[in-house]
């Protein structure tokens, strides 16, 4: 009786564990230890490899590997019997041909004297294929914190540092994975009670994203920082803006430089729109104009101007806007303002344009010049009133010399000549026994008359210029050069006189100006040039005349300036000056000292923003 319960109760719990392995939700299979050959499959099995009952039992175990595995498969298979469990990770390949990710575990079975293993088998393709995509994803998000300009770092609620990429290792001048799981308040202890602190903490106090810019002491290095905070812990970007900041200090040394300048600049500087709204007057226009600032700006610049400017000033300034052109002289150089009290003032101005905000402004740069114009008006009357006395001490010489040429021509030549003939007459009508001590004090006197005939001669030849009156200033220079010719010898005279000049003439001033200044340089050049060649070169128009007396003698360095205390030179000048020509004494081309006489008649010759 007991041995048929016995029987009973086996049969049943065969059937139970047949169930057990049929009926299992995972796949399961059995296979023999020797043939690697499969013995039997549930249908979990089938299900998640594809096959039928018969031909999954139809397959060897390594026919669920793929090809480039089976070796490796074959050599792990052939297990000894009493071998523990074992827990394998595989490739197989469904039935489709579609490759799985599987987890086996094996455990060693008796069947019917055959020896065994069953299989449990866990599809780990979803897990895995999850697995490699959270991989991948961590790569890519690896891959772009580390592209990134910015660094970036993660610390945990324990201020830990979690990642961080290579920019913030960089910045924070550490080495590659020096700062991973170190707490950064001991990495960095002077970063306590900074703005890293106080705002870290505000952003998981209060989580919310938090920017602010501070200075990172330790490298004296400013940093913008962005704190993000997040379930565990805060997500940090920064990067270095220490440039901007010293861009931006620069800028305001630069900007407190310019209103000092501005400030205490004595010009007017004035700033307006392109249609002259008044945006910047500094202290220098409110010296200048006699307003203050604030009752200027926003007004018009036309207000400072007079009256009967004012029609045409904003179409100048929309010219000079429009124009290519980025600054320019305002006016004819001089230009007329009108201040506070109502007198008018005289300015030099400058206008020139930039951009302001993208917003074109045209800058006025005005200096008062009214005393200077006032100077130099007196200068000028001064001047033209010391021309005007040159001139007549000029017409009075010319008088007094023709005056002084007749009396001792008509007068004192003539006595002179006569003195002569009676000295003559009487040393002809005297005895023949005088004694010898008469005779040597006649012949005395024959020369000293004679001497004083041709001194009385040369002083006509200086006082009134031969043949300048009568043949003009070309042949006047000409015997001239002559006659230095056969005084000095030793010397290289020339004049250059271009065809068809030599007939030209010019007012009778100008010519006696112009010789009398060629006689003082060609006295200067043999007194003091230690030259061998002076020469004479004449140029000129009806109505201009350029006369050139060069030598080749020690000359004067270049940018000497000749005193204008010596009286030959002060002649010169003199007589340039009164007939309105001008006199230059430099180097020449080839060394040596040029004098240049140059006359030409002067031609013809308020504020307006243009």
């Amino acid at each position: 009786m007991n041995a048929l319960l016995h029987e009973n109760s086996a049969r049943k719990l065969d059937i139970g564990y047949r169930l057990l392995f049929e009926k299992n939700p995972l796949p399961m299979w059995v296979y023999d230890v020797q043939t690697l050959q499969m013995l039997a499959v549930n249908d979990a099995a089938l299900a998640q490899y594809g096959y039928s009952q018969q031909a999954f039992v139809g397959l060897s175990v390594l026919d669920l590997h793929p090809p480039d595995e089976v070796a490796q498969a074959q050599q792990q298979m052939h297990l000894v019997r009493g071998e523990p469990v074992t827990q394998k990770l595989w490739r197989h390949r469904h039935a489709n041909g579609d490759l799985i990710d599987v987890e086996v575990v094996t455990e060693y079975v008796e069947l019917d004297g055959i020896q065994a293993r069953l299989a449990l088998v866990r599809d780990l393709t979803a897990q895995r294929r999850a697995e490699q995509a959270q991989r991948e994803l961590s790569e890519r998000m690896r891959c772009t914190l580390e592209s990134i300009t910015d660094a970036f770092f993660m610390l945990d609620r324990d201020w830990r540092f979690t990642y961080l990429n290579t920019h913030a290792e960089k910045l924070l001048h550490r080495a590659p994975g020096e700062l991973l799981g170190r707490q950064v308040w001991q990495e960095f202890p002077e970063a306590v009670g900074t703005s890293f602190q106080i705002e870290g903490e505000r952003a998981l106090r209060e989580g919310r994203s938090v920017i602010y810019e501070a200075m990172f002491a330790p490298h004296e290095e400013w940093r913008e920082v962005h704190v993000h905070p997040s379930e565990q812990g805060l997500v940090v970007y920064f990067h270095d803006v220490t440039e901007k900041h010293l861009a931006e200090q620069r800028l305001q040394e630069e900007h407190q430089t310019l209103v000092a300048v501005l400030d205490s600049t004595a010009d007017a500087i004035i700033s307006v729109s392109v249609d002259g709204e008044i945006k910047m007057f500094n202290p220098g226009a409110e010296r200048n104009f006699g307003y203050r600032r604030e009752q200027m700006l926003g007004q018009n610049m036309a207000l400072l101007l007079p009256e009967r400017y004012r029609a045409g000033h904003s179409q100048h300034l929309r010219s000079f806007a429009d124009s290519g052109v980025t600054s320019h002289m305002m006016g004819m150089g001089v230009v007329k303002g009108l201040h506070a009290d109502g007198r008018e003032i005289d300015l030099e101005g400058i206008l020139s344009k930039v951009n302001v905000n993208q917003e074109q402004r045209l800058i006025c740069c005005l200096r008062d010049v009214t005393e200077r114009a006032r100077s130099q008006s007196r200068f000028q009357q001064s001047r033209a009133q010391l021309s005007e006395l040159t001139q007549r001490l000029m017409t009075q010489e010319k008088t007094l010399v023709k005056q002084l040429a007749k009396t001792l021509h008509d007068q004192l030549g003539q006595t002179l000549a006569a003195v002569r003939m009676a000295h003559e007459t009487a040393q002809t009508l005297q005895s023949k026994k005088v004694s010898v001590a008469v005779q040597r004090q006649q012949a005395h006197l024959g020369k000293l008359v004679g001497q004083a005939i041709r001194q009385v001669r040369q002083v006509l030849v200086d006082l009134r210029p031969p043949l300048l009156e009568d043949q003009g200033l070309v042949a006047a220079l000409d015997n001239e050069l002559r006659n230095r010719s056969m005084t000095h010898p030793q010397l290289d005279f020339s004049i250059d006189v271009p065809p068809g000049l030599e007939s030209m003439r010019w007012p009778g001033e100008i010519e006696y100006a112009a010789f009398m200044v060629a006689r003082e340089a060609l006295e200067n050049a043999l007194r003091h040039a230690n030259a061998s060649a002076i020469a004479v070169r004449l140029v000129g128009a009806a109505m201009s005349v350029q006369l050139q007396v060069a030598d080749n003698g020690v000359g004067i360095t270049t940018g000497a300036v000749v005193p204008s205390g010596h009286l030959g030179v002060l002649g010169m000048r003199e007589r340039a000056q009164a007939i309105g020509a001008t006199l230059t004494i430099g180097a020449g081309e080839d060394g040596g000292t040029c004098v240049r006489f140059t006359w030409q008649p002067e031609t013809g010759s308020s504020w307006c923003a243009a």
